[in-house]
């Protein structure tokens, strides 16, 4: 059989990725191919990447041509994508010589963007806890009495399911994943989950913190029972829109409120985040692939240049035409995300994982060799990757280290600075540690270094462009570089924002803030906008801010601070969901045309509202 030619790689890689790409553009009204084609066309830079990625692998492989067709048919079948069965012409062909092969999906031919997929079902089965899992095996029609994987399980309910005139859309299954978590006392992908809650335990350094903390949350201390399973059972009997602040709470009088991320500020999402976040969408797409062939898939990323096209423009167009109010707009647009089954996308969008790559520098800045090696095997990085981190003035860089860190592709979100602090405590250094889980040592500092790498990135004309974007006049004093003149500009910047009281945070001030970050972003600037952004939102969720308002306040009811405060951490979203029917949470502020959002299509109503007893709706 003749060799795989590029233009069929090229073709395999577009039907690989253009799952998502339909899926978003159906929730904002687009249906029309050549335009799907053309957003598709968009995300190009990508595109060329996981192509050579796929070359790359063929090349590798000292087999003949049709064993590597094999392989890659094999592939798409074992990874449950059933839409591209055969796509290398090697299946159909097994099946009539009777050769050994991964068996087809008898209705392969009926999948598309909008069937569901076994990744889906993984999906959907990661976020329920425990004890919800039989709540929706339940509601499906499957019997939750007989031994068996639950995966599996749903697996043959989908495949008896696609061959009923009727049948589940995602839309529908996603929806009754919620409802199965409303009545487990669990919120939505977006609440406390349990491995936050392992975060937690694993941030104590005794039995004593945790009976501290045990004590404060009002747990009968059971010696019998296991860490997790006292914090799951208080979770689960606390009420939803409370959780995350009694814990929070709870966690600051001990002073380890880092163990715990809480909610991005609520009014503005910005551009840099929409294609981080475009980015993770792509390749969950390619994640099950090249996982399971073992294909050298590019780990790193960065924001790169301010394109808003692809996926990056469909998240935008999603976002944009939501209706809800402006204080809730992320956490609309993130259930708009959810109700695709990005779960794992939307709590990255929602909650404050992520951390700027100054934070993660002042924290590492003193380490010693020794210690950065330690610290790298316990980050999980290639041993040898060490060698692209030799400094200038010390055996390693971490500016470099930090970066290639923070930019590793994961498909799930990654609580930094948790992250740092266990590793911190693998290389022997518990005192930063300590005060990193303490909250707030160093995260809100502009690190000079940061600066000049971005600035050293630059040619000498977008130099000039930056200084006069951000009004930067030229000094005579020619030892003061860009970078001095950057990280100055910076450093005001964040003084500015410590001066906003609570009040102007809610109103116009943090928006207005946020609106600048973007026109830095679409100016071409993207790394220093993204490292902006993330200083800014170091400040909003350790509350620094807040603080400093009611100590500068001269006159107001303390409640009336407090009160605006919380208002400003935004309407939760276990508030909109608890007296909220389960067919409308965060559906309520989408458009009235929007079918994966509202539901109010046929599809949609007959779905949700027969599930309950076992109906099937046509998809």
């Amino acid at each position: 059989m003749k060799a795989i030619s590029p233009q069929e790689v090229e073709g395999f890689v577009y039907r690989l990725t253009e799952r998502h790409c339909k899926r978003i553009a159906k929730t904002v009204g687009i249906t029309d191919q050549n335009t799907i084609a053309t957003i598709m066309d968009e995300n190009n830079e990508d595109l060329v990447l996981i192509q050579s990625m796929v070359n790359d692998w063929i090349e590798g492989q000292e087999c003949c041509n049709f064993e590597k067709r094999c392989w890659l048919d094999d592939a798409t079948i074992k990874i449950g994508r059933h839409d591209m069965t055969d796509a290398f012409g090697t299946t159909s062909y097994r099946v009539k010589t009777g050769d050994n092969l991964e068996r087809p999906h008898p209705d392969a031919r009926t999948f598309n963007s909008s069937s569901i997929f076994d990744d889906d079902l993984a999906s959907l089965l990661k976020h329920l806890p425990t004890g919800a899992i039989p709540l929706f095996l339940e509601k499906l029609g499957i019997s939750v009495d007989e031994e068996g994987d639950d995966l599996e399980k749903l697996r043959c309910w989908r495949d008896q399911n696609i061959k009923e005139s009727k049948r589940y859309s995602l839309q529908a299954l996603v929806s009754i994943h919620s409802d199965a978590l409303n009545e487990a006392n669990d919120s939505h992908v977006l609440d406390v989950n349990d491995d936050e809650l392992e975060n937690v335990i694993a941030s104590m350094t005794s039995m004593k913190q945790m009976e501290e903390l045990t004590s404060r949350l009002g747990i009968k201390n059971d010696k019998e029972q296991s860490h997790i399973l006292h914090l799951t059972e208080w979770r689960n009997r606390c009420k939803m829109n409370e959780r995350r602040k009694k814990l929070r709470e709870a966690l600051s009088s001990m002073e380890l409120s880092g163990c715990i991320v809480d909610r991005l500020p609520a009014k503005h999402v910005y551009q840099a985040e929409l294609v981080r976040l475009a980015w993770t969408t792509f390749y969950i797409d390619v994640w099950p692939l090249a996982t399971l062939l073992k294909m050298d898939m590019v780990k790193e990323k960065t924001v790169g240049e301010p394109h808003m096209e692809g996926t990056i423009h469909l998240l935008k167009q999603q976002m944009e035409e939501l209706t809800g109010l402006v204080m809730n707009r992320r956490r609309d647009f993130c259930f708009a995300i959810r109700n695709l089954g990005y779960f794992d996308v939307a709590r990255s969008g929602y909650l404050g994982y992520d951390a700027s790559i100054s934070e993660l520098c002042n924290l590492t800045t003193d380490l010693s060799e020794d210690e950065i090696v330690k610290l790298v095997k316990h980050f999980g990085l290639e041993k040898d990757v060490l060698s692209g981190f030799q400094g200038t003035t010390g055996p390693y860089d971490d500016v470099k280290l930090m970066t290639i860190w923070r930019n590793q592709l994961r498909l799930q979100p990654l609580h930094f600075r948790f992250e740092l602090a266990s590793g911190l405590r693998a290389a022997g250094r518990t005192d930063i540690a300590n005060r990193i889980l303490a909250g707030g040592h160093h995260t809100t500092e502009v690190d000079s270094s940061v600066v000049e790498r971005i600035c050293n990135s630059l040619e000498g004309d977008e130099l000039e462009r930056l200084r006069e974007h951000l009004g930067l006049k030229a000094q005579d004093d020619q030892n003061t570089t860009t970078a001095t003149l950057v990280t100055e500009w910076v450093r005001n910047w964040l003084k500015e924002f410590d001066k906003l009281s609570p009040k102007q945070l809610i109103t116009d001030k943090l928006k207005s803030r946020g609106n600048r970050i973007d026109n830095l972003f679409r100016a071409g600037f993207v790394e220093l906008a993204e490292e902006v952004m993330l200083l800014d939102n170091s400040r909003i969720l350790l509350a620094k801010p807040a603080d400093k308002g009611r100590k500068d306040k001269s006159s107001g009811d303390e409640s009336d601070n407090e009160a605006d405060s919380e208002e400003y951490q935004e309407v939760s979203v276990e508030q909109a969901s608890d007296t909220m029917p389960v067919h409308e949470r965060g559906f309520e502020n989408a458009s009235d045309n929007d079918p994966e959002i509202k539901p109010n299509n046929e599809e949609c109503k007959e779905a949700l509202s027969k599930h309950e007893s076992g109906s099937h709706v046509d998809q």
